[in-house]
């Protein structure tokens, strides 16, 4: 695996990309938006946000972006942008109820001067207090129990998943997107609620041990997932590649011994580049 440097944008956590823009999300439901036109060849430039802007409701409710992805439905047939799924993550890891599982679904619009979200919908999975399936043990839910997400644009997919603990490895989760049809409205956030059951799993398989999971893509029926954090040479920045038909890890890249010790955090692809950026303000294209 190759990577170059090859721009600046601001620091954070994951970003999704779609067509020529990138957006990229910190903890507090910040986002900043950037056009990859302007990467230029042999340097590294720091590019200007098109804008910025704050996720709606965000004085309610406000996801960690661990896991940023657009989904394949658009609000509006109208609308330039498809719908944005972004999860809760260990943001309310102290609360009473720390939301564990549950990813939020943002409209997003374009504005005269830049743009804006509207909260839309909650996926809850319904099934953290499971042992059997969700929790790392019957008396524990492990060091993170609150789950990752990403989407399959191409299958209409929906795929959960969760450290369980070096034993049991990390265990995903397949469902079908949820339409905005579904759920009910829940009194709090005023948007309706969808709470993912055992009954709608299809399937479900185990990878190794992915140590403490970052952002996450699928490209070409296979999962692209980061870990790790930053200079740390046991829970070691790193890739994992999960391959969906046979429902294994076909490859492990070790960014640390690449020389890469920041916390990897946004991964996405966009025109047959792979684009890569850490918990810093750098970002990468990455060749396998």
């Amino acid at each position: 695996m190759k990577i170059k440097q090859i721009a600046k944008i601001a620091g954070g956590q994951d970003g999704a990309i779609w067509k020529d823009q990138l957006f990229r999300f910190d903890t507090r439901g910040n986002c900043f938006v950037y056009d990859l036109r302007e990467v230029e060849a042999d340097t590294v430039k720091e590019l200007e946000p098109l804008g910025s802007f704050v996720l709606d409701k965000a004085e309610l409710i406000v996801p960690h972006s661990n896991a940023v992805c657009w989904g394949r439905d658009f609000f509006d047939p109208s609308d330039e942008y498809p719908l944005l799924y972004s999860n809760i993550y260990n943001n309310y890891a102290k609360a009473d109820d720390k939301l564990i599982g549950v990813c939020c679904v943002y409209r997003v619009e374009r504005t005269e001067r830049s743009f804006k979200t509207t909260l839309v919908q909650l996926i809850e999975i319904g099934f953290t207090e499971d042992a059997l399936l969700w929790k790392a043990c019957p008396d524990s839910h492990g060091v993170r129990p609150y789950g990752n997400f990403v989407i399959d644009r191409e299958t209409g997919h929906y795929y959960a998943f969760v450290m369980r603990n070096e034993t049991l490895g990390t265990r995903y989760f397949k469902f079908k997107i949820p339409s905005l049809s579904e759920g009910e409205v829940d009194p709090i956030y005023g948007v309706k609620r969808v709470v993912l059951t055992s009954e709608d799993i299809c399937n479900q398989f185990d990878c190794p041990y992915h140590r403490f999971i970052q952002g996450v893509t699928i490209h070409n029926n296979c999962i692209y997932s980061t870990e790790g954090f930053n200079n740390d040479e046991i829970n070691r920045p790193a890739i994992r590649i999960i391959n969906l038909d046979s429902k294994k890890e076909t490859q492990y890249f070790d960014l640390w011994d690449m020389g890469y010790n920041c916390e990897p955090e946004m991964i996405d692809f966009h025109n047959g580049i792979f684009y890569y950026s850490d918990a810093s303000c750098y970002l990468y294209s990455v060749e396998f």
